[in-house]
């Protein structure tokens, strides 16, 4: 019995690292979990609220041509009661009653969107986890570039047997969703990786709408 299992330590070690996991019952999500990407330093702080921030350049492109670019943009991506994707696809959202676009102004040059939408942990047979994420999203524009800044993020997640609202900066920092031991934290973890990507992908979708324009 223990040259079976001496032999079946070698053979695993022989195996490439991604093979290991899944022999080893390591899932791939979990190993992404403590990626870089997610880790400590993810989630900035300013003066004690969640910011994301990015100034995004667009050479050549006059403030007015910016803001019809991005104004169309934006009044499809938070559309009401619109869905995007299939709910197996980890860019799947749907937009709830209060998506919208709240402020339009081309000349000061200034979009504000509220982001009410639910986005999906995973979804099982009678088993569907997701959260209602609230967030606010600002596009202040000048000629030849865009500052986005995504703040003021919630959640509505039904940790007990009541909906809870839960806010970004009690939930996702460092602090919150990080273990001593530098993994993030099964529940708290899994609401940061979603939250990252959703920011990264609004901001890319910002920069490709300016680049093929």
């Amino acid at each position: 019995m223990k040259k079976v299992l001496a032999f079946a330590l070698i053979l695993t070690l022989a195996l490439p690292i991604s093979a290991q996991q899944a022999l080893l019952g390591k899932s791939s999500k979990m190993a992404q979990m403590d990626k870089s990407p997610y880790m400590e330093g993810a989630v900035p702080e300013v003066n004690g609220k969640v910011v994301f921030s990015k100034s995004i350049a667009a050479p050549g492109m006059s403030k007015a041509d910016i803001f019809k670019i991005l104004a169309s943009w934006a009044n499809l991506r938070f559309m009401a009661n619109t869905e995007y994707g299939l709910w197996n696809e980890p860019s799947y959202f749907k937009n709830l009653d209060y998506s919208a676009v709240k402020i339009a102004d081309p000349v000061a040059g200034r979009l504000v969107c509220f982001g009410n939408e639910e986005q999906v942990f995973s979804n099982k047979v009678l088993a569907k986890d997701y959260t209602v994420l609230n967030y606010n999203l600002s596009l202040d524009i000048t000629d030849g570039n865009v500052n986005v800044t995504m703040t003021d993020i919630a959640y509505t997640y039904t940790l007990s047997n009541d909906p809870e609202r839960i806010l970004a900066e009690d939930w996702i920092t460092d602090k919150e969703a990080i273990s001593k031991r530098g993994k993030l934290l099964r529940i708290s973890g899994k609401f940061r990786i979603k939250t990252i990507d959703v920011k990264n992908e609004i901001f890319e979708e910002i920069e490709n709408n300016l680049k093929k324009n």
